[in-house]
């Protein structure tokens, strides 16, 4: 599994592991450090409500197989959370440039941030 090789100022290893508790911990870096930016840019706490996700964890949630969430059989490219600003959090988000996949779910009061690298374009949502 990936370690976490770059300073994450506002992250930490125990709120981005699967939260099914078989403790398995597998982000991209690139992601992580795009997830750090974003942080920089929204000034205000976030928290992370799905994180990675091993395979049985991600089924359990309704996660598709494809799903950026998945950690167990690649790097975890994507991450839910919420914040006490939320349609701030979700334009800024869209304005970023970080991520290709921006969702907000208002009505389950997360919003969804994903580097899909098998996507081109953008895609941004509010459902």
């Amino acid at each position: 599994m990936t370690k976490i090789n770059i300073a994450l100022k506002n992250f930490n290893k125990e709120e981005l592991t699967c939260k099914c508790g078989c403790g398995r911990f597998n982000f991209d870096e690139e992601f992580l450090i795009r997830l750090q930016a974003y942080r920089y840019i929204l000034a205000h706490p976030m928290t992370i409500t799905s994180p990675g996700r091993c395979v049985n964890h991600n089924k359990a949630v309704g996660g598709v197989d494809t799903s950026c969430h998945q950690c167990e059989t690649k790097p975890a490219t994507a991450v839910d959370f919420w914040c006490t600003s939320m349609a701030n959090a979700y334009d800024k988000a869209c304005k970023s440039g970080l991520f290709n996949e921006v969702i907000w779910y208002k009505a389950k009061n997360f919003i969804h941030l994903g580097l899909d690298r098998n996507q081109t374009g953008n895609y941004f949502k509010i459902n």
